[in-house]
């Protein structure tokens, strides 16, 4: 009796010991540790930064309604889908490592805006260059009561966007076409380090927003940059689509249906519209369809309000046209192009005083000779006026010297 008293005197020990072992934890604030990532969101201040110590695996989305900072620090956090949800808070990671959906349904990174204007940020999220985000998307934007006022994203890091459970195409930054609201939109900056690939669009801007994209590398199968509403303005990025060629495209009132295009404009009177795209610099390619291909969705007007192209490199690899635009795109809009060099002939849409030069199979656009003629005209009028004026101001030096030579002479006679 006394042996088995014993036995389970030690036993018991043992299992506590071993039960106390087996606690890992998962994250610290400076020197305080935490058993879950929960609790030190909780416990943590607005410029306290949480710091992984280990890999995460969450049952469920977690909350961010107030100011995170969080360092991966080479590790990993899981959930089943939507990972984190931004509502009225600020999310900002850094540090090495990946926050994945593993049952990829909605985003990594879940964010909704306020349905009340703000004035202000409401929704923030910052992500860094050695992060990756994975998932149907990496960043989910949505609305509450259709409005989503206040969101701010900001991604330097990588994107892998996975088809979902149920087979769907995935998108790297996802964009709710249900936000028609124009003042106070999200506004997403895809910055020089980003890297994005999609099974589907590496982008799908239906809501209005405004995205300013830097030198991001941003690769999808069915489109480049699918857009329905909202201003783009790219700046030294390279957009490339893979996927076949899928022209004419219907329209689709739930998602976007591919096109094989690198940037895709659907005008579909069902959304927002006032679409502003402005290129200054980059590479686009196709491989398989148009560069630029805008087709009416829904209605029969195109929506695109603006656009602008002064440079960059556009290319359909496999010889079609860079641009393919509905008939009203043509009747609303005359030229756009003020530089860059393109695979097919792009003069029907040159600005006035452009023209274009061939060379090595691309068509580079100029300005057009008679602006260089002018300018040659106007630098040689300059020269001439220059050689005038310095005739003149010798003419009257040599005046000056010739009328005081005869004053002297003039004196001596009186003199004498």
């Amino acid at each position: 009796m006394i042996k088995k008293i014993i036995f389970s005197l030690l036993f018991l020990i043992v299992s506590i010991n071993l039960v106390h072992a087996s606690t890992t934890p998962m994250a610290k604030i400076g020197n305080e540790y935490f058993d879950t990532l929960e609790e030190a969101i909780k416990s943590a201040n607005s410029d306290d930064i949480i710091t992984l110590v280990s890999n995460v695996s969450l049952d469920e989305t977690l909350l961010i309604d107030k100011v995170v900072n969080l360092n991966l620090n080479g590790n990993n956090i899981t959930a089943p889908n939507k990972v984190f949800m931004v509502k009225g808070g600020t999310l900002n990671v850094s540090g090495k490592g990946t926050i994945k959906e593993e049952n990829p349904n909605y985003g990594a990174i879940y964010v909704v805006g306020s349905n009340i204007k703000t004035g202000d940020k409401y929704s923030v999220v910052n992500i860094e260059k050695d992060v990756t985000l994975e998932g149907w998307s990496g960043v989910f934007i949505t609305h509450e009561n259709y409005k989503s006022y206040g969101v701010s994203v900001n991604v330097d890091g990588k994107i892998n966007a996975l088809d979902d459970v149920n087979g769907d195409t995935g998108v790297g930054i996802y964009v709710n076409g249900n936000i028609k609201e124009k003042t106070e939109s999200p506004v997403i900056n895809i910055t020089d380090n980003a890297l994005i690939n999609s099974t589907g669009p590496g982008l799908y801007i239906a809501g209005y927003s405004t995205f300013n994209i830097g030198d991001a590398k941003i690769t999808g199968v069915e489109s480049g940059i699918a857009i329905k509403s909202g201003i783009l303005n790219i700046d030294g990025a390279s957009i490339t689509c893979t996927g076949v060629d899928k022209t004419p495209t219907t329209g689709f009132n739930n998602g976007v249906k591919p096109s094989g295009a690198t940037i895709q404009i659907e005008s579909n009177s069902g959304y927002a519209g006032g679409i502003e795209l402005n290129i200054s610099n980059g590479n686009f390619v196709s491989k398989n369809s148009n560069v630029v291909y805008e087709y009416i969705g829904k209605g029969n007007s195109s929506l695109i309000y603006s656009m602008s192209f002064s440079n960059g490199n556009f290319v359909s690899q496999a010889g079609k046209n860079v641009f393919s635009f509905s008939d009203s795109f043509k009747d609303i809009h005359s030229g756009f192009i003020s530089g860059g060099k393109y695979s097919s002939d792009p003069s029907e849409y040159l600005k006035s005083g452009y023209s274009v030069s061939k060379q090595d199979n691309l068509y580079t656009v100029i300005k057009s000779s008679m602006k260089i003629v002018n300018s040659n005209n106007f630098s040689e009028n300059n020269s001439n006026s220059v050689l005038k004026t310095i005739i003149i101001f010798v003419s009257i030096i040599l005046i000056g010297i010739v009328a005081y030579l005869k004053k002297d002479k003039l004196y001596n006679l009186i003199k004498r």
